[in-house]
């Protein structure tokens, strides 16, 4: 009987269920997008039982659909894992029931928080620790607003889980923390490995420490599908499942990286990049470390929300009906890369990753300027943010050889060479759907002993890539601009 493995994406809007061979090709893919509650200001939840109850369908829809088209069967699953979303709060009692709300990774109610932190510095004290720099949706953050704000809930809660962790508790009655996801939380020491109560005690939270549970890796072995679990979902019980991962490291796996020579960059929502080392680099620098789904490594990375929903929203605002869609502004983008272009875009409608107080607009805008040329700014201004971010991980350390590219994105071949062109590296485009899905799925792979590891894993699984070289007049063109976007958003930052 042929093995199986399926894997779960619980995004921060849209939760995915996929089930995959060992070598990663994909046999079937539901999904169902999830509401996110937005009672206040800055407040980004969901409701824990619909989350549930959403992995339940897209688990039986993927089950049936695999059945209609390839006949695969539940029993022929070999294994479950996840991919999930960074920061966040999911609370449940010592029963495992939810206290409140869980908390996506966009939430920001905790802001003013951080900026007292910030000005007390706490944030040097913890990132000796942490490895982390302050973010108003880590889980130290929250629980700490929780504290001054909801003490009831505080009080009640049994478990800090992740998003992944409730859900894995749900299918198997297990309580287990994943270790790359809650490396990520600044309540976990990068060095010990392990939570740890000096971070609890900077940010006054030391009760977290009876709100725990055993850390686990990826692969390692969580538990097995409950009877009632079997019933609700349609997986069978006793089936395996496995830790799982962050969804950055997802993107990283499924762009093959097992070492510093490859950077995963994901261009989405978030503009992300993320390089992986054998041990933590000294700089002066708060570089953003957590630990990698291969034992023993760390991965670095960087992101922010500055990436194609600026476009998204622009279309949405001023393109609603723009005959030929994304192909239009594609094609518009390809005539813009062609012209001396002197406007500026600045991506940062929902946060900047240049300056704290900066917000997105449009600079050196003159009557002869076409809505064509707009979209061409936008495109290259996402470029330009992007390089903010992966300038720094690149500079860690030299001997990178190329760019692993995932992500909407991915479909526009003229924005894919601009990356290219501005990087002056080889970008590989990973072509992958569901990059979540299936690196949540050879985890399984690995988690079951399909592999030895996930070495192993990466090396038979590649997963189609077409190549990209750059053009050495355009990356000079897109570096002088770039230097520019730099100092005027420097300058900016002074004027705000």
């Amino acid at each position: 009987m042929s093995h199986y493995f399926l894997g779960i994406d619980l995004g921060g809007t849209v939760t995915k269920a996929g089930i995959y061979t060992a070598e990663g090709r994909e046999i079937a893919v539901t999904e169902q997008p999830l509401p996110v509650f937005s009672p206040q200001a800055g407040f980004c939840e969901r409701d824990m039982e619909a989350l549930w109850q959403a992995t339940c369908r897209v688990i039986r829809q993927t089950i049936n659909e695999a059945q209609q088209q390839s006949g695969v069967l539940a029993e022929q699953i070999r294994g479950v894992s996840f991919s999930a979303h960074g920061k966040g709060l999911y609370l449940v009692d010592k029963q495992g029931q939810p206290v409140r709300h869980g908390i996506v990774s966009s939430d920001s109610r905790a802001l003013d928080l951080v900026s007292r932190w910030q000005k007390e510095g706490k944030a040097t004290q913890a990132y000796a620790l942490s490895l982390q720099q302050l973010w108003p949706s880590h889980p130290a953050a929250l629980l700490r607003w929780l504290k001054e704000n909801e003490p009831d809930n505080y009080q009640r809660s049994g478990y800090v889980l992740m998003a992944h962790d409730y859900i894995r508790y749900r299918l198997t009655d297990e309580f287990t923390i994943e270790e790359t996801n809650i490396s990520g939380s600044n309540l976990y020491n990068q060095y010990s490995g392990g939570f740890d109560p000096q971070l609890m005690k900077i940010f006054a939270i030391e009760e977290v420490a009876e709100k725990t549970a055993p850390i686990i890796g990826s692969a390692d072995l969580a538990g097995y599908i409950s009877e009632l679990a079997a019933d609700a979902c349609g997986l069978k019980a006793g089936t395996p499942v496995f830790g799982g991962m962050f969804d950055v490291v997802g993107a990283a796996l499924t762009s093959g990286l097992h070492d510093s020579h490859q950077l995963s960059a994901v261009a989405g929502t978030w503009s992300i990049a993320t390089r992986v080392f054998e041990a933590v680099q000294p700089s002066d620098y708060p570089y953003v470390w957590g630990k990698y789904c291969i034992p023993g490594t760390y991965f670095v990375h960087e992101g922010s929300p500055t990436s194609a929903s600026n476009l998204a929203w622009f279309v949405k605002q001023f393109l609603p009906d723009i005959a030929g869609g994304y192909q239009t502004l594609n094609h518009w983008a390809a005539l813009g890369y062609e012209k001396s272009q002197d406007i500026l875009f600045f991506p940062w409608l929902y946060g900047s990753n240049h300056s704290a107080n900066l917000s997105g607009g449009l600079l050196g805008l003159s009557g002869h300027h076409t809505l064509e040329d707009i979209v061409y700014a936008i495109y290259q201004g996402i470029v330009f943010s992007h390089l903010l971010h992966q300038d720094k991980i690149l500079a860690l350390e030299p001997g990178t050889d190329c760019l692993r590219f995932t992500g909407g994105p991915t479909h526009s071949t003229i924005w894919m060479q601009m990356f290219c062109d501005a990087s002056n590296l080889p970008l590989e485009i990973v072509d992958i759907q569901q990059s979540g899905c299936r690196a949540a799925a050879l985890c399984a792979a690995v988690g079951s002993g399909y592999y030895s590891g996930f070495s192993e894993a990466i090396l038979a699984s590649p997963p189609p890539m077409t190549r990209l070289l750059p053009n050495a007049e355009k990356h000079q063109i897109l570096r002088a601009r770039f230097d520019k976007f730099k100092r005027i958003a420097e300058a900016l930052s002074t004027v705000m």
